[in-house]
């Protein structure tokens, strides 16, 4: 990424992203809402790799798969694996996904959350014997609505700071 040609904003995007992704919830309120915390980091790439596909592409998102590990304790390369199969779909059907609608992208991303996320849980489930669930099904639920958020966001700030 070449920081002059806006790559700095992309890394800006996705360094929030990553912040968003390990924010605590207050003590105060029940451990189940943490389950509808939606996949940020997910849909921030796949936003930049459907809008612009030559300069974010697998080796990003192995790179940001990685630092996720890092944050989240999760074994090394599993997140970095799964963003990559993201960012594979996003990249190789990209002129398609521009032309639908936001629900369109977003019932798309929702499916792709639901596949990757069933593999971080068997793979967590094999390793860790961490318990099996459908709440599996609730990040990518909270994803969809907030895909549209995070779509005019990102669009907004491409207007403001230009990034090619």
């Amino acid at each position: 990424m070449n920081p002059f040609r806006g790559g700095w904003l992309i890394l800006f995007t996705l360094l929030c992203a990553m912040v968003l992704a390990i924010l605590h919830l207050p003590e105060t309120w029940p451990d189940w809402l943490g389950w509808l915390r939606p996949a940020w980091v997910a849909l921030v790439l796949f936003y930049w790799v459907m809008e612009l596909p030559d300069r974010v592409g697998l080796v990003a998102a192995w790179m940001t798969g990685l630092a996720v590990d890092v944050l989240q304790a999760d074994p090394l390369g599993l997140n970095g694996a799964l963003l990559a199969a993201i960012t594979w779909f996003g990249w190789r059907f990209y002129e398609r996904l521009r032309m639908y609608t936001w629900l369109q992208q977003g019932a798309v991303i929702a499916m792709l959350l639901i596949g990757t996320g069933t593999v971080h849980m068997v793979v967590l489930a094999l390793i860790d014997g961490r318990g099996v669930g459908w709440h599996v099904l609730a990040s990518p639920l909270m994803s969809f609505f907030a895909w549209p958020m995070v779509l005019l966001a990102l669009h907004a700030l491409r207007r403001r700071i230009p990034v090619s």
